[in-house]
């Protein structure tokens, strides 16, 4: 059959019976609609007493009444007279267990709602049921009381048909348009909830108008039933009524469908009340929709409690968002807290935690005379060399292994701290004051030679303290924690991996370093730097084949000032790359100037590049610009570097040697066979020249372990190739043996010292003269002896 809405006519037939039967059709299909369900079946007790099904909607096919029969038998002892089973899953277990109400030919039925059909006087003559394949919440009043009318008007059909066939069809016919009416009214007259209703149409404005209104409604709503017949449920929408139930409201009425809304209604004095309202149609025995039935139960104090159980809520949930703001808030109090005076990577205490800890300490001195403190300023030795060779990552692992390793080395109550980098600090408190200190020092500098592992590599760390005993004399933790750091320099001086007390000349010593180091800032800018010249000799025929660059400072107080006193310095306050930079101008200036005014000179310049400078990823192209600029040729220089290079970014320097010999430029090994000698230098790096050190030349003489060493040098620089330059010659038979052995080139103060410019000039101008009145002369002689042989001291040759 047709599961769509019912449309608007009349059935007519060829009997009466017929008339009947389709009067009931089509009563079954209304109800279903009304009750908006897809399904619905109407059986009646036949003359054997039996249940047949008399009308279907909704279903397909022959309907089996085994399972209806149930409902039926249910049905009569319910005091309601209305059965609903919301699921098949309803505990009362009235449906069949595979849910097929209808047989085994139908969909699975879960919800149902039966009620009888009344037969005469107290007698129940069969059964309205309807049915969904999806559960429902119940049925709403309006839909409860079309049910229980459309219930009537089948009864009254059949009452109709049972007259018609013994007193003739005039009779009931007359009876019948007021009977309908009556009908509606009988099911709601005495009901409790207000009941409006209407007439069918209009359902556009101004509305369907009341035909009827109960008791319940007047109580309700405080209009009489004369003010609101004729009248539209308009009447009652207030001001704040919601829009949107209106227009769910309205499109439900379009369509025919029930409904069911709350709406915020207004009684005849003005006051607001609100109602649950369902309205459901209701439709004649010839299918037209007639009438609405409205029920509107009024749920005031209901709104109102929930109202304020929401209200209750929202501050139940507003206080407990502000207690969870509050613990919120303490927790990140607590972890700010934590982090204002813990370092993130070790989790041990920082600085601002120590100094404080240290204000206590100090202030503790002034008012218990018993009281001993000291202070333990820790260093990792060749920490950078860690970061710069296995990464910052490999950094951090080893300070946090550190960390931990320095916990075990210490008391409860002694205070451990990361003050910054590679830096640790400890406060000891106790009697014994510096002899705990210097105690707890040994014990960390024992666990510190023990090899850590990260990841895969196995290193070697050590560390060097500086110990410091807290007197009243100390007025603020800087004062403190900056001597504690001045002993740990001097422990560092003398021998990594050990530890110094502090005295009071380690203060001067390091306030002088701190002068030295701001007289260096300055001495650039004075142009207090100037550059001296050794030369370099033949071994063998005394020719000068090259020159050594040296810079001096001619300090304005100190006087001249030798590079031992301040390389150090340069390289620890990083002006060490100017100075390097204004060396390369200078002698690459100062050789420009030679070239030109000396025509075939052939001397090669060398000049001394530190570790720092070569770290610097601008050096290779600064170099050749400098090159440029002075127009030499690269062939003419050469820079000597000292192994200690090799330590630092060893595949960083690796490109940059690479670099500097592709410009063309040679590079010298310095002082080889002392400090981090490695014959696989040799081996990977590109090397020129190797230049033997002082010590091994100024000892070779006395010492045949010391002669061997020099032999096997310059037979290596043989075997690779390389050209070899002997330092520090100062003897007559020094220079014989180098020869001797095959060592090329030669310089020390034997040969000459280091030269000024002007000197360097006077040699020049006298070779050259020489060289123009006597063709035999083709060689660039050893200078002459009143210019190079200057007063021999052993300590002055160390100035080179």
């Amino acid at each position: 059959m047709d599961d769509s809405p019912p449309p608007a006519g009349s059935l007519t037939g060829n009997s009466d019976r017929a008339d009947t039967q389709a009067q009931l059709v089509q009563l079954t299909r209304s109800v279903a609609h009304a009750a908006d369900c897809p399904m619905a079946v109407l059986f009646l007790e036949a003359a054997t007493g039996e249940l047949e099904v008399s009308a279907y909607f909704g279903l397909h096919g022959s309907v089996e009444s085994s399972g209806l029969r149930i409902l039926a038998q249910a049905v009569r002892f319910d005091p309601a007279g209305l059965l609903i089973v919301n699921d098949s899953n309803d505990e009362r277990r009235l449906l069949p267990k595979d849910g097929r109400l209808f047989g085994a030919a139908h969909p699975v039925i879960r919800f149902v709602a039966a009620l009888p059909i009344a037969r005469g006087a107290g007698k129940i003559g069969g059964f309205l049921v309807v049915a969904d394949t999806a559960p429902h919440a119940g049925l709403n009043g309006a839909t409860t009381y079309v049910l229980r009318t459309h219930a009537s008007q089948i009864s009254f059909v059949l009452e109709w048909q049972a007259c018609r066939e013994a007193n003739g069809r005039e009779a009931i016919a007359r009876r019948s348009k007021m009977e309908r009416l009556r009908l509606l009214e009988s099911v709601v007259i005495n009901a409790n909830d207000s009941v409006l209703i209407t007439e069918a149409e209009p359902i556009d404005l101004p509305g369907p108008r009341i035909v009827y209104c109960n008791a319940a409604f007047t109580r309700t709503t405080g209009y009489s039933e004369e003010e609101v017949i004729g009248l539209t449920p308009r009447l009652l929408q207030a001001e704040r009524t919601d829009k949107e139930a209106l227009a769910r409201l309205r499109a439900a009425l379009a369509a025919w469908k029930p409904v069911e809304v709350e709406l915020l209604n207004r009684r005849k004095d003005g006051t607001e009340f609100w109602v649950e309202l369902s309205i459901a149609p209701v439709a004649d025995e010839r299918g037209w929709f007639t009438h609405w039935v409205s029920v509107q139960r009024d749920v005031t104090d209901r709104k109102h409690v929930e109202e304020t159980t929401l209200r209750a809520r929202v501050a139940e949930a507003a206080n407990q968002a502000l207690g969870a703001e509050i613990q919120e808030r303490k927790r990140i109090e607590d972890q700010l807290l934590y982090t204002a005076f813990h370092d993130d990577l070790t989790k041990l205490r920082n600085r601002p935690y120590f100094m404080d800890r240290l204000i206590v300490s100090l202030s503790r001195l002034e008012s218990d005379q018993d009281f001993r403190c000291a202070v333990l300023f820790i260093d990792l030795d060749r920490f950078k060399m860690v970061n710069d060779s296995l990464g910052h990552r490999a950094g951090d692992l080893l300070l946090m292994e550190v960390a931990r390793r320095l916990e075990t080395c210490l008391r409860r109550q002694d205070t451990l701290a990361r003050i910054g980098g590679d830096e640790f600090a400890v406060l000891i408190e106790d009697d014994e004051g510096v002899t705990s200190a210097a105690s707890t020092a040994r014990r960390i500098i024992e666990a510190m030679r023990q090899p850590m592992w990260i990841g895969k590599q196995e290193v070697f760390s050590s560390c060097s303290i500086g110990v410091v005993q807290a007197t009243a004399l100390y007025r603020t933790p800087e004062e403190l924690l900056r001597d504690a750091d001045i002993a740990m320099y001097e422990a560092k001086r003398h021998d990594k991996g050990s530890y110094a007390i502090f005295a009071g000349s380690m203060h001067d010593s390091a306030v002088e370093a701190l002068r030295l180091q701001t007289d260096l800032q300055n001495a650039l800018m004075r142009n207090e730097f100037f550059l001296v010249y050794q030369p370099i000799c033949s071994a063998s025929t005394g020719e000068i084949v090259g020159v050594e660059a040296l810079i001096r400072w001619q300090h304005p107080t100190r006087g001249i000032v030798s590079p031992l006193e301040f390389i150090a310095a340069a390289e620890q306050t990083g002006v060490i790359r100017e100075i390097g930079r204004w060396v390369l101008r200078e002698a690459f200036g100062q050789m420009r100037t030679w070239c030109d005014r000396f025509p075939g000179l052939k001397l090669r310049l060398g000049v001394n590049v530190s570790g720092s400078e070569l770290q610097d990823p601008r050096f290779v192209a600064d170099l050749q610009k400098e090159l440029t600029t002075a127009a030499l040729g690269a062939h003419d220089l050469q820079l000597e570097v000292t192994e200690a290079i090799f330590l630092r970014r060893p595949e960083h320097i690796e490109l940059v040697l690479s670099g500097i010999r592709e410009l063309g430029v040679r590079v010298a090994l310095d002082d080889f066979g002392t400090g981090y000698s490695s014959l696989s230098y040799l081996d990977r790096y590109e090397i020129d020249t190797l230049k033997i050190d002082r010590s091994f030349v100024a000892s070779m003489l006395t010492r045949p372990r010391t002669l061997a060493i020099v032999r096997n040098i310059v037979s290596l620089a043989h075997a690779l190739g390389l050209d070899i330059v002997a330092e520090g010659v100062e003897e007559e038979e020094q220079l014989r043996m180098l020869a001797g052995m095959g060592c090329t080139t030669v310089q020390g103060y034997f040969l000459s010292r280091p030269l000024s410019v002007a000197e360097i000039d006077v040699a020049l101008a006298e070779h050259f003269a020489l060289r123009e009145s006597d063709a035999a002369v083709s060689k660039f002689m050893v200078f002459s002896r009143e210019v190079v042989r200057a007063p021999s001291a052993q300590g002055m040759n160390q100035v080179a």
